[in-house]
């Protein structure tokens, strides 16, 4: 999981770099592209064209649309303003989780839970501070990355009922380079050799970040890894000193553990009541009972 941090963190590093000169839809569509050109012999050991089949053609396409609304805007707002806050408030997409688990999917979510996802909103709005500091875009813009992301989350929730989670991965790859293509074609330029060579790093260190996430969460439960998921913030922030010289305000950390601390709580109540209540058996045929 700190591997996977690292790796995202440095990823909006190099984004921030190769924006400079390639436009951020064109970034998205490479990096979407190169991604799935990594993944092809995963893709082919994993079954190829027969992991393809689904009956759910549509809400993979709506998944594809949400992830991609999310990489645009986030590709852009890293454009826009300074690093350790765009990431600080990356921190929301667990609450919007929340909210949206109850308008879309219907979920139950109790007092407490509604009560760390308002917390967490007021930490957003220590970040953004709106009437002390000037509203920036590229703010809105990070959380509407957020909110679609959160909502790629539910939509993956409904595709993990029929679906195997390799047709799921192979599908977000090909409908992510399927629907970043349009936006890319509308600023297309085509890009140096050396801006090539960026974003082929880019889509190596996202791919990487991505397998080494996947692993921890196969070794161990979300809820307990979530902690860890706070260090990409300071490794964001010390590489964007020593790179571009920005240093975040006291706000900025202040909303960020606020925003944390309530996704972090979140993601430990849904572990706690997804878990079922086993009674201690009492007898031989309780014991048989328990372990069928």
């Amino acid at each position: 999981m700190l591997a996977a941090m690292t790796a995202f963190a440095s990823m909006s590093i190099i984004l921030r770099h190769v924006t400079q000169d390639v436009h951020p839809f064109e970034v998205a569509f490479f990096r979407s592209f190169l991604g799935l050109i990594i993944l092809l012999p995963w893709i082919v050991k994993a079954g190829g064209t027969r992991m393809l089949r689904t009956r759910r053609l549509g809400l993979f396409t709506l998944r594809g649309a949400f992830n991609v609304t999310s990489m645009l805007a986030w590709f852009t707002a890293v454009t826009m303003m300074p690093l350790a806050d765009l990431t600080a408030l990356s921190f929301t997409a667990p609450l919007w989780a929340t909210l949206f688990a109850a308008l879309v999917l219907h979920e139950v979510v109790r007092a407490r839970r509604w009560s760390a996802t308002a917390i967490g909103f007021l930490g957003a709005l220590i970040i953004l501070r709106p009437g002390f500091s000037d509203m920036n875009m590229g703010a809105l813009l990070v959380l509407l990355s957020s909110a679609t992301w959160a909502m790629t989350t539910i939509v993956i929730r409904v595709l993990t009922r029929t679906e195997e989670s390799s047709t799921i991965v192979i599908w977000q790859a090909l409908m992510m380079a399927i629907l970043s293509l349009p936006p890319a074609l509308l600023v297309w330029q085509w890009p140096t050799l050396e801006a090539f060579l960026w974003l082929c790093l880019l889509s190596g260190i996202a791919t990487f970040g991505h397998m080494c996430h996947v692993r921890a969460c196969s070794m161990q439960e979300v809820a307990a890894l979530q902690p860890l998921e706070f260090a990409k913030l300071p490794v964001v922030a010390l590489l964007a000193f020593l790179i571009y010289e920005e240093i975040p305000s006291i706000w900025v950390w202040v909303g960020a553990v606020i925003i944390f601390a309530s996704g972090t709580y979140i993601s430990y109540r849904e572990a706690r009541l997804k878990k079922p209540a086993v009674p201690a058996p009492e007898s031989a045929t309780e014991n048989r009972a328990a372990a069928a």
